[in-house]
């Protein structure tokens, strides 16, 4: 989805032209290509042919899997490069014997080996019916690389590489295509869709080719035609290259009828059949790709598809209750991949309404669903600092905290990352509030670590001025205080709007800092150069939203 609302009720914006593409200096030249056929799909192939290319079985996943499938017996679809010769070992076998400058060569040009990817039952498998999981990025579209006035831009190349470096362990990523204008879909391609193809052959990861439409379908919208032509060109280019898979259509719109999307599409995948008869299809459906519950009742006919869904806060906490309903259901009967899910907290990296929540709140505990089903493989939105929410700042700082990137790549390399509500010097401390919602809406939902929606102290109606009351364990010098407010799923109507944060010490009560107008899930006060007793925070307009009442998961005291 194109989460910088450009192109959402608007008419497409005039392309700007992309910056030159470099690649690493250290990446084997580009291959020509032959009659016919791209020389990326031989060099793939010729690996496929050798026997290459089997996935490698990756630590097991946290949690417990439903439906009797334990994470062991799912394979993160991480690669390992192919061996060159009886000379160079693979790695799992220890340091290979010296072989001359020859074989150092040739160790230095050769691509790593990807298996053939497919679906069997309800899961992605490997060339050897093995169950793998996709774990990974998308990236922003490349005809878009340079509309940002604020934004640093990067070379598209750069950016997929960062995807594999620096502690980052993507196993696949996904390419949005975009098609506005008045480029030719074999000019696209060329600039900018087989120049990242041939990266990922190189680096050894899956590419999800993605055309990109955000769009109603059919009769309203885009005609069946267009993206008939796209993939009668597409399709064949890259069908014997295994590291490619294909998304058929980003997020058709309207109508929101299954029976009528499957009749537009089930044409364009035949054809797409036709050609590429084994190539990974990833299919969503209307509504911006949530109807895999319709998909589950009448699937898509053909071989080798994976169901879409898209997620975001906007659709509800990341409970086991509202995922299984959207798609958790579906997934135990036909394969399902979310290739898009993200969050930035309410400000200038999310927009107003779809993507708006915390790392505590809702990122955390969707990581530990999906986790617990490594039968659901997933790319996060958006490797980028562009379109929202995106996981670095204008000028490519990783964004952490509340913010979703520095969870990302914790996630990806299954490294823990600790949810930032749940850990600070108030937790548990005595609270004590000027009116509850209800007596299961209390001031100590404010201090017990709880950033989901069960986890907010709520005012009660009527209650014009709430005041909320933290008394510390013990005088605590404090470095800042940290309110989180609102609610998992909404926009910026749901945080508190006008409100002061202050602090008491030796020397009294004093103000740490005022609000107003106020659109952040999460405001951050400065603490005084002084032990802290107590913190309270005063409301005078509790939101703009009806009921108006103070919406608050949590007031986190960090210690200095």
């Amino acid at each position: 989805m194109l989460r910088n609302i450009l192109f959402r009720g608007r008419e497409p914006q005039p392309i700007r032209p992309a910056p030159p593409v470099s690649r690493p200096a250290a990446r084997p030249p580009r291959r020509g290509r032959t009659a016919g056929r791209h020389a990326v799909a031989a060099a793939a192939l010729a690996l496929v042919v050798a026997g290459l290319g089997l996935a490698v079985p990756a630590s097991g996943a946290v949690g417990a899997a439903p439906a009797g499938i334990a994470p062991a017996d799912v394979e993160r679809a991480k690669v390992a490069p192919a061996p060159l010769s009886p000379d160079v070992a693979s790695p799992a076998a220890g340091p290979a014997p010296a072989a001359g400058p020859a074989a150092d060569a040739a160790a230095d040009a050769a691509p790593a080996a990807v298996s053939r990817l497919g679906t069997a039952g309800n899961k992605i498998v490997n060339a050897s019916g093995t169950p793998v999981q996709l774990r990974g990025v998308s990236v922003l579209a490349p005809r878009h690389n340079a509309e940002c006035p604020e934004c640093n831009p990067r070379p598209i190349s750069d950016v997929i590489d960062m995807t594999v470096s620096d502690g980052w362990q993507s196993d696949v990523v996904r390419l949005p295509v975009t098609v506005w204008g008045s480029l030719s879909v074999e000019d696209n391609v060329a600039q900018y869709v087989d120049p990242y193809v041939q990266q990922a052959v190189d680096l050894g990861i899956y590419i999800i080719v993605d055309l990109h439409y955000v769009s109603d379908y059919g009769s309203t919208g885009v005609p069946q035609s267009t993206v008939a032509e796209f993939w009668d060109y597409v399709a064949p280019l890259y069908a014997d290259v295994p590291n490619v898979i294909y998304e058929v259509f980003n997020e058709p719109v309207a109508p929101a009828s299954w029976a009528t999307w499957k009749a537009y599409i089930q044409p364009v995948v035949d054809e797409i059949r036709a050609v590429a008869p084994d190539t990974l299809l990833l299919m969503g459906g209307p509504q911006w790709s949530t109807y895999v519950n319709q998909a589950a009742a009448d699937p898509i006919a053909g071989n080798d598809i994976a169901y879409v869904y898209h997620l975001y806060p906007n659709q509800g906490d990341a409970t086991a209750a509202n995922l299984d309903a959207k798609f958790g259901n579906a997934a135990q009967q036909i394969p399902v991949i979310l290739t898009e899910f993200g969050w930035n907290p309410p400000g200038e990296f999310s927009d107003p309404v779809v993507t708006q929540g915390t790392t505590s709140g809702w990122g955390i505990p969707l990581r530990q669903y999906l986790d617990a089903r490594p039968h659901i493989s997933w790319t996060a939105w958006l490797f980028d600092n562009y379109w929202k929410p995106q996981m670095f700042d204008h000028d490519w700082n990783l964004l952490g905290g509340e913010h979703q990137g520095a969870m990302i790549k914790a996630w990806l390399a299954d490294q823990p990352y600790a949810s930032p509500c749940a850990s600070h010097a108030a937790v548990g401390a005595t609270a004590v509030a000027s009116s509850s919602n209800s007596a299961t809406s209390g001031a100590d939902k404010a201090v017990d670590g709880d950033c989901t929606n069960a986890g907010r102290w709520l005012s009660a109606s009527g209650d014009t001025t709430p005041t909320l009351t933290i008394t510390l364990d013990a005088p605590t010098v404090v470095d800042q205080v940290d309110v989180y407010s609102g609610f998992v799923g909404g926009g910026s109507v749901n945080v508190l709007r006008d409100f002061t944060v202050e602090v008491h010490t030796s020397a009294g009560w004093q103000q740490a800092a005022a609000f107003d107008d106020n659109t952040l899930g999460l405001a951050s006060a400065p603490g005084p150069a002084a032990a802290v007793d107590q913190v309270r925070l005063v409301i005078t307009d509790p939101s703009n939203y009806t009921p108006d009442v103070a919406r608050v998961f949590e007031v986190a005291v960090r210690a200095g």
